[in-house]
């Protein structure tokens, strides 16, 4: 069951005079094609269908990088030709209930847009905090393991929710993306098509008791120097139906140059723009709900009576307290002021010589007449708070900061809805300034160049 504010959406909307959005009509995904009850049922193995194959992950990290896991599973799914189990969202900064993505994000849009068949880990087992189903089991592929020092990923929350342990399997040694840090997405394929190769593997892991720890080496069992949460002696082998890996935030990508330059060169490609966001996530946009509820506030924040009143964007992310914690400091007023002015004279540039640029949006470029660079209006959201001197300096710049005590967004909508919001109002600039290292920051930076063809910059973060 939803927290009841979640349920409350629609009758929000109308409390504040914004009548709910049409729904657009689309061919919805039929979900009896991949499972035999239209229900979630107290098991999660008898909704999977026979014939079907599916691949799954386990939630990773904030809601940046839960995001980042779902499109890359995603991606996993497409070129592996399997169904996509979304897993369920959690709370990590704030204390909140698990949640459907499809509460945010437009799901039947995105199987339509991308050709990728999608279904919520709560369509197969349903998700209940008062009355959770009944336990069981399912055993996940170690991504996080292969490519970090640590063992599975303890931050199984997403399986826990719905009354499900997970049991960790050790993966061979893969090639790498260029990103660093990560398994190249082709390997999966090799893995997946490779059935022989993969029992071996698992012959292999129970003889030899892979992974060992190396931290404890000394130990002389093999059986006591185990790695936490695997137990290939003991555990179910993972399942070829359903395909688990404990993470996709440690998938990535190994890209080509262009094949010839062309007349027009093409925009390069960001570190971070890797397969699982241009065949995946680009294609995930908030539902029609978010945005409108993103018209709202830009219009109170702007005090005009409706979202066409409200001047073309530049957004700015600016990410502070934890990044502080983290050794990463804090950037100055001025370091924005900066890189505000970057983005002012890269959307001038652009309106100055139109069509001269070839990359992710380059089709969706518009501006609207009568609008310099210079007359575009910023929009800031931060997790600074909203009485804090630093927030009266950039107020001081003319500058508009959201503010979710203001709004009281957690009293009308929930915990989740402040750093939704922000996401969603973000994706409006024409022009984003981020601050680096923060995936919440390339999140923005990728929607506001593929969505509009804007441009992005960054302030780094100390």
């Amino acid at each position: 069951m939803l927290p009841r504010a979640f349920e409350n959406v629609r009758t929000t909307l109308e409390c504040f005079n914004k009548a709910p959005p049409e729904p657009v009509v689309r061919q919805p995904f039929d979900r009896s094609l991949v499972l035999n009850f239209q229900e979630p049922q107290d098991s999660y193995k008898v909704q999977l269908k026979h014939e079907v194959r599916y691949v799954t992950t386990m939630s990773y990290g904030g809601h940046a990088n839960q995001f980042i896991s779902i499109y890359n599973l995603m991606f996993v799914g497409k070129i592996l030709n399997r169904v996509v189990i979304i897993p369920t969202l959690i709370p990590l900064h704030f204390d909140a209930d698990p949640v459907d993505m499809s509460l945010f994000f437009d799901i039947e849009r995105f199987i339509d847009e991308s050709a990728i068949p999608a279904i919520m880990l709560s369509d197969l087992k349903y998700l209940n905090m008062t009355h959770p189903p009944p336990q069981e089991r399912i055993s996940c592929w170690s991504v996080h393991e292969r490519v970090t020092p640590g063992g599975g990923n303890g931050n199984d929350g997403s399986m826990r929710y719905h009354s499900i342990d997970v049991d960790y399997w050790a993966m061979p040694q893969m090639r790498m993306g260029v990103e660093g840090g990560s398994i190249w997405f082709n390997e999966l394929t090799s893995f997946d098509s490779n059935r022989r190769a993969r029992e071996d593997w698992i012959e292999t892991v129970k003889k030899e008791l892979i992974p060992q720890d190396r931290e404890a080496s000394r130990v002389a069992s093999k059986e006591h120097n185990l790695k936490y949460g695997f137990d290939p002696r003991h555990s179910p082998v993972p399942d070829d139906q359903l395909l688990c890996f404990d993470t996709t935030l440690f998938i990535g990508s190994h890209p080509m140059p262009d094949a010839y330059p062309g007349v027009i060169p093409n925009e390069p490609r960001r570190s971070y723009e890797g397969d699982g966001w241009i065949h995946a996530g680009q294609f995930l946009h908030f539902t029609p709900e978010v945005e409108t509820l993103a018209d709202y506030y830009l219009t109170e924040l702007f005090n005009v009576s409706s979202v066409a009143e409200v001047p073309p964007l530049i957004t700015v992310h600016i990410r502070r307290s934890d990044f502080a914690d983290a050794g990463r400091g804090y950037q100055t007023i001025a370091a924005y002021k900066d890189g505000v002015k970057r983005i002012r004279h890269k959307l001038q540039d652009r309106m100055d010589h139109p069509g001269m640029w070839r990359g992710p949006g380059s089709e969706k470029e518009s501006f609207p007449a009568g609008f310099l660079a210079d007359d575009y209006a910023v929009v800031v959201t931060t997790d600074e708070a909203s009485d804090s001197p630093f927030v009266a300096d950039l107020k001081a710049l003319g500058w508009m900061v959201l503010d979710h005590d203001a709004m009281q967004t957690i009293e009308y909508l929930g915990e989740w809805y402040p750093t939704i919001l922000d996401q969603a109002i973000l994706a409006r600039g024409k022009g984003f300034l981020g601050t680096e290292w923060s995936t919440y920051s390339y999140l923005a930076g990728l929607r506001v160049r593929y969505w509009s063809g804007g441009v992005e910059d960054w302030t780094p973060s100390g």
